[in-house]
């Protein structure tokens, strides 16, 4: 393995660490900045949120830090968007209404038996930090929400709110709620307009929902539920719609399902051109059994679009896998990686390519004066472009620590010809 990777910033993130980031142009300079976010544990209230550039300098912060807020159980109901199409980013997040009466028994707090008051939607101008507008949601509607095209205004301007597991609701972007579906509902829905009516649809892993909440196709979660949905548009126009539970699945829009493996856990698939030698292919992450009692490793797939498998590749002993993402990091059209990462003690990222074998690894590097038991606090890992070179960055962030690692490499570029002095011949 040939390194060609530069650590291009460290972050100290003192007591905002947080292992949720959300990445956009937040101070309307045109560049990439960072936006920690912090929720009490087992919970997903938000307590503070972080601005930053890349390099770690504080733009503006709202709520309270504490270094005890930046481990998560689940995805947060955070996101940086620009909401009311003017050109700059707001931030929008969920506040949650009063858990008035609790279930007994769960470890985490995913819901309530009785609420008191409704969830609000917050808005953030991006600038700043300070609060532009709000309008109020479902109570029950404070897990993960994405951006939605429900209203065919040309522009995804509505949202889709959902609880931990149960319910989901199309809300406008006047805060009108437009529908309600009940069934399960999965982490993180994916989206398209998988019927060209200029609306999108919503895939929840064994259902799809129109953008009047009307089921296009509803089938038996057997108790489960999705861990990980993908859509993907073919060069012939079709789609695949694939989810990951105790299997990997494909289906077809009308609910077909066009091949299965039944595997422990697929925590993730990502549907990309990872090989030149066909259209595009399906990246699997199972997570196996390596927790307490060890039964099975992580493993990582790659399946052709009609689920045959190319290989697969082991991971470490004792690894929990967390995520796979797609990552650019080579640039000049070559095909994409994926991003691996471990929510195993002091476990580094590493990048796979199309034939199975890692090309980089990847170490958090932590905030200083941190004691060696709080450098193996866990880590999440994201990618984006934030130097604007048509490559990705890998970027680390947990309650500990924060950095950024560049590919160090030349990007190759067509060959300059017909040079002159007197340009303009």
């Amino acid at each position: 393995m040939r390194h060609t990777q530069s650590l291009l910033s460290t972050i100290d993130v003192k007591n905002f660490g947080a292992e949720t980031l959300r990445i956009g142009d937040l101070n309307g300079n045109g560049a990439p900045d960072l936006l920690f976010t912090q929720s009490i544990y087992e919970t997903r209230k938000i307590t503070c949120l972080t601005a930053t550039d890349i390099f770690g300098n504080v733009l503006w912060q709202t709520g309270e830090p504490s270094s005890e807020n930046g481990r998560i159980y689940s995805d947060l109901p955070v996101q940086i968007y620009d909401w009311d199409d003017d050109g700059r980013n707001e931030v929008l997040y969920v506040r949650q209404s009063k858990y008035a009466e609790l279930y007994d028994g769960s470890w985490a707090i995913e819901r309530a038996k009785r609420y008191e008051g409704e969830a609000t939607m917050v808005i953030l101008d991006g600038r700043t930090g300070l609060e532009k507008d709000a309008f109020p949601i479902p109570a029950p509607a404070d897990d993960s929400f994405l951006f939605a095209n429900l209203t065919g205004q040309g522009r995804r301007r509505d949202l889709v709110v959902k609880d931990r597991y149960w319910n989901m609701w199309g809300v406008s972007h006047t805060g009108e709620p437009l529908w309600h579906w009940e069934g399960s509902t999965g982490h993180y829905p994916a989206i398209g307009d998988f019927d060209n009516d200029g609306r999108d649809e919503v895939f929840v892993g064994f259902a799809l929902i129109d953008q009047d909440g009307r089921p296009i196709f509803e089938n038996d979660p057997g108790g489960a539920h999705q861990d990980a949905a993908f859509v993907a548009r073919l060069a012939d126009g079709s789609w695949r719609l694939l989810f990951g539970n105790h299997g990997i699945h494909c289906v077809s829009p009308e609910g077909k399902e066009l091949w299965r493996h039944p595997l422990t856990e697929a925590q993730h698939v990502v549907v990309s051109r990872f090989r030149d030698d066909s259209e595009v292919q399906v990246m699997v992450l199972d997570r196996g059994h390596p927790r307490e009692k060890f039964t099975s490793h992580s493993m990582l797939y790659l399946y052709d679009i009609e689920g045959n498998e190319i290989w697969r590749r082991e991971q470490p002993d004792g690894s929990w896998a967390a995520a796979i993402v797609e990552i650019d990091w080579l640039g000049g059209g070559a095909p994409l990686c994926v991003l691996a990462y471990s929510r195993g003690p002091e476990a580094p990222a590493a990048i796979f390519n199309g034939e199975g074998e890692i090309l980089e690894t990847f170490h958090m590097q932590h905030t200083p004066e941190r004691t060696s038991e709080e450098r193996k606090a866990h880590f999440y890992c994201t990618r984006a472009d934030l130097w604007g070179d048509g490559r990705e960055e890998v970027i680390l962030s947990g309650s500990t620590g924060a950095c950024i690692y560049a590919n160090a490499s030349p990007l190759a570029i067509p060959s300059l010809y017909n040079n002159t002095l007197y340009p303009g011949m």
